[in-house]
């Protein structure tokens, strides 16, 4: 059975916020010299390399869409003058897809 378009934006949302909270904490350890080497921020570090790895992996189009509207959360109609309604949709549940596919394998 397939999920619910909603249902895969919430677990895409949730890695992102990870994402983007393992950025800030790699930046602030830069920033105030905290020992990179420290486990926590290698963890982090690890993630973040680890998730734009797959990014990097991903079909362009699917890249564009998480970055867009999870990671960088652009306005809201950002992609209008790039795909009509329908086919948006489709492309971001093809994005999402494949997003978690590389995170569950």
């Amino acid at each position: 059975m397939q999920q619910p378009l909603k249902q895969l934006a919430r677990q895409v949302d949730a890695l992102t916020q990870k994402y983007r909270q393992a950025k800030i904490q790699v930046m602030l350890s830069y920033k105030n010299t905290v020992d990179v080497h420290d486990e926590g921020q290698l963890n982090h570090k690890n993630f973040l390399d680890a998730f734009n790895y797959i990014l990097d992996s991903m079909v362009p189009e699917n890249k564009e869409i998480i970055i867009n509207d999870f990671i960088e959360r652009k306005q809201q109609n950002w992609w209008l003058d790039l795909y009509a309604r329908s086919t948006y949709y489709r492309q971001k549940n093809k994005a999402l897809k494949e997003l978690l596919s590389f995170i569950n394998s």
